[in-house]
């Protein structure tokens, strides 16, 4: 399908930005682990999401392995761990629209967000093997694009979810700022900083997966009405951007002050890390903000907003 530098030039760019999206994912997981205070449910969740991301690039890293066992294996885990991460974005925008429209809490449904997060993917990893539909497809191995039963799995099992989870995503969170900001007007009273924050959030979650799998979109359509003519372009920027989602993930999900709070505790009670710790600090305001969120007493706060934020 392409040459032997072009394959070369996909996988160096898959490794590498698949290498720095490892260690963002893998910080996630490590504080969650690490800091008791941070194992709260809405937490949680991005936890999960993070261990599906560390899965995929897990995945990627195995550059582009040629017909047998490992190009299956490769192709399995790829369709089962992009999935399950798409499917906790959607179950983290569902737990804030609980939480922030209907003011109920989610975790009491922990059991069936596992059956869903990681049950479903199970189902649309393992249906494509039994067609033995997994094959190399230019720079790595997933769905063949050269069967019929391929294409059907293809937009059946991973982007008629993928775009349908955006659009429920969008969906969420257009609902839970409206939600907010309904909230505290009504009650006459100013939006807290933080809230203001999170809204500012609400904006980037549905743009990550956007900003991941449009290129990638592009390059299957391309595949599906043209199997035979693969653009060596299209390849590389669904390589790119496929390998940033657990970075961005990190960055808009889990990178938040209470985390960084942790680490800065942490830290400081190691020596010579005095450099790393003011730069990791959270400012002042911060806590500013959160005794000023607790001290709203006659406005009824979304349950959960304060752990999500």
């Amino acid at each position: 399908m392409f040459t032997g530098s072009q394959h070369d030039a996909l996988t160096a760019i898959s490794v590498t930005f698949s290498l720095i999206s490892f260690f963002g994912v893998l910080l996630i997981i490590v504080s969650y682990l690490t800091f008791p205070k941070l194992r709260t449910f809405s937490f949680g969740l991005v936890f999960f999401m993070s261990c599906a991301d560390l899965g995929a690039l897990f995945s990627y890293l195995l550059g582009s392995p040629g017909e047998g066992g490992l190009c299956r294996f490769q192709g399995l885990l790829q369709q089962y761990c992009e999935l399950s991460s798409i499917i906790w974005s959607a179950l983290i925008a569902f737990t804030l629209y609980r939480a922030v429209v209907k003011l109920q809490d989610s975790a009491s449904l922990l059991k069936r967000y596992l059956a869903f997060g990681y049950g479903i993917p199970v189902i649309c990893a393992f249906l494509p093997l039994f067609t033995s539909s997994y094959t190399n497809t230019g720079g790595w191995c997933w769905i063949s694009n050269t069967q019929t039963v391929g294409q059907v799995w293809r937009w059946l099992l991973f982007y008629g979810p993928l775009w349908s989870c955006v659009g429920y995503n969008a969906y969420c969170y257009y609902l839970t700022e409206k939600a907010m900001k309904n909230m505290f007007s009504n009650q006459g009273t100013e939006m807290p900083t933080k809230y203001k924050a999170l809204i500012k959030r609400l904006k980037l979650y549905p743009l990550i997966l956007v900003v991941c799998w449009t290129w990638a979109t592009i390059n299957r359509l391309q595949n599906a009405f043209s199997p035979d003519n693969p653009v060596f372009w299209l390849y590389v920027l669904q390589s790119l951007f496929r390998s940033l989602q657990g970075l961005l993930n990190c960055v808009a999900y889990g990178l938040q002050p209470n985390v960084r709070k942790c680490w800065v505790e942490w830290l400081s009670n190691r020596p010579r890390t005095g450099w790393l710790v003011d730069k990791l600090r959270v400012d002042d305001d911060v806590e500013d903000d959160k005794e000023e969120g607790e001290e709203i007493d006659d406005v009824k706060k979304p349950v959960e907003a304060d752990t999500m934020l």
